[in-house]
């Protein structure tokens, strides 16, 4: 059926009123965009080369640099301001990300020793006021993980090594919660939201590698910091039951009665017995998170995130084959008889009408 006789029909009905609206052109196919986005980034590439051997003096002088890389950010900010495709769109992405280098390295080059926790949360703080001012949603979503990993990073080299992923996670499931509160925002913090996500991903593995003194922000907190993996993963469990203490409202749930007692205890022991495979909690709360807005994509993190947090555990060398494969049958054998009770006695009881109290 066209649109016009469609609303015709509607004017009929009395269901609408007035002449039909003026077709908009669609977006373009996914093809065409990863297409015109790789030309963008191309030329982008070339440009860059040529105005990165013009500005080259800029580099051994880090006013110059900051002046540069932000001129270079404001061209960018204009350019999206403007942008009517994607080919525009990501030659601006382009040449932002290298405003973006040239601001961290006159950042690196005045703070002294060089990458010092100030300098990590100068840099998370410039990409925060990118997040919420570029008018684009992948760089908002690439300034967000940017922010997130500079602030982890910036708590560890104050030996507080493990306590800021937590805080990320809780900030997280806040957004994603209360997604639609804000509508004047949702495009905005749907990319803070993802951003977080992406870069909760790689976070909280590295915390798998931490516990083996392997990681990337262990080495230098073995003996300097007292705080622990394990610490950083009760504070995810209380994230856990955060996230599903809210749906439950959210539901209608009275948190003091048995179905809800019920829900969160079983809540509980999963994250508790997923404490020596970190990870595993915040998997879950990017799954709940996922299901709960009806979001497809953060259910594929989700899975993702699941999938990647297993394997990083069950190839660990500082536990046994043996151990590390029967915890993950404990926790799976969990899982199947929670779910098996929650099927067969929590959700038939409540269609059935019998009140759980």
């Amino acid at each position: 059926m066209r649109q016009e006789t469609l609303w015709t029909k509607l004017v009929e009905a009395g269901i609408v009123e007035g002449p039909a609206p003026i077709e908009e052109g669609g977006e373009s196919p996914w093809y065409m965009r990863v297409l015109t986005g790789f030309s963008g980034w191309l030329a982008a590439l070339f440009l860059l080369g040529f105005v990165g051997s013009a500005f080259v003096w800029a580099i051994d002088n880090a006013t110059l640099s900051l002046a540069v890389g932000a001129v270079m950010i404001l061209a960018a900010y204009t350019i999206l301001r403007h942008a009517q495709n994607e080919f525009v769109e990501h030659l601006a992405l382009a040449l932002s990300l290298a405003g973006q280098a040239l601001l961290f390295w006159g950042i690196f080059r005045l703070n002294s020793p060089g990458w010092s926790a100030s300098t990590w949360l100068w840099i998370a703080l410039l990409e925060m006021a990118l997040t919420w001012w570029m008018p684009s949603f992948v760089h908002r979503v690439f300034s967000a993980f940017v922010a997130a990993t500079a602030l982890s990073a910036a708590f560890a080299l104050m030996h507080v090594p493990y306590v800021m992923d937590s805080v990320l996670l809780l900030v997280m499931a806040w957004i994603w919660l209360n997604l639609f509160r804000y509508p004047q925002y949702l495009a905005r913090w749907r990319a803070v939201g993802y951003g977080l996500v992406l870069a909760l991903i790689p976070l909280k593995g590295s915390v798998l590698f931490q516990a083996s003194g392997t990681g990337w922000r262990a080495q230098p907190f073995q003996v300097e910091s007292w705080l622990q993996p394990w610490m950083a993963e009760l504070l995810t469990v209380a994230v856990v039951l955060y996230v599903v203490w809210c749906l439950l409202q959210r539901y209608q749930h009275d948190t003091g009665d048995r179905f809800s007692l019920l829900v969160l205890a079983a809540t509980l022991l999963f994250a508790l017995l997923s404490l020596e495979a970190p990870g595993l909690a915040t998997a879950l709360v990017i799954l709940l998170l996922g299901f709960a807005v009806g979001n497809r994509v953060l259910l594929g993190l989700g899975i993702a995130a699941l999938l990647f947090f297993v394997s990083a555990y069950y190839y660990l060398l500082d536990i046994t084959l043996l151990a590390k494969a029967g915890h993950l049958l404990v926790i799976g054998v969990t899982s199947l008889l929670l779910r098996w009770l929650a099927v067969h006695y929590l959700f038939a009881r409540e269609v059935a009408g019998v009140p759980q109290r």
